[in-house]
């Protein structure tokens, strides 16, 4: 369904067949991936570009205004690498409001982007991300601090994309 030539299909598909909670004026491009996207709930005006992959399996809360550009990963689920079975260890990610995820960027298990904040492009995130900061790097680190006036509303949407 994710390549489907239409925001309208994507969304009704995701949000009638397949559970994704969705808010207004989501934008999921062309080739999005999403693993279990059941446990996906999306705010309103929410960016998600192509060739991102949402992993839904330990939850994911991306909340209002957020834009996750091109590539990203998101992952809720790693395994154990200490037990002896290899078991697989759960954990949600948080996406506050009025973030931005930089293109390529990889989110790991049970982080939380705190209100405003940005993440370079290519960074891996790998530990909680502070309100409004603008970190970046492997593994990502804060910066410095970002202007907390956000007046701007999320919307990208593409004719027949």
């Amino acid at each position: 369904v994710c390549y489907t030539p239409s925001y309208a299909i994507r969304y009704f598909v995701l949000k009638n067949f397949y559970g994704v909670k969705v808010g207004k004026n989501v934008y999921i491009h062309m080739g999005v991936k999403f693993l279990k996207p059941w446990g996906v709930t999306i705010g309103n005006n929410v960016n998600i570009q192509m060739g991102s992959f949402i992993d839904g399996r330990g939850g994911i809360i991306i909340e209002d205004n957020v834009d996750i550009t091109i590539g990203v990963k998101i992952l809720t689920q790693q395994h154990n690498l200490q037990d002896s079975f290899y078991t697989t260890d759960s954990r949600p990610v948080y996406i506050s409001t009025n973030s931005v995820i930089g293109s390529f960027s990889l989110i790991m298990p049970g982080v939380t982007i705190g209100k405003g904040s940005v993440i370079g492009a290519g960074s891996v995130v790998s530990k909680s991300i502070p309100e409004w900061s603008i970190a970046v790097g492997n593994p990502c680190i804060v910066k410095k601090n970002r202007n907390q006036e956000i007046n701007y509303t999320i919307g990208y949407a593409r004719p027949f994309h």
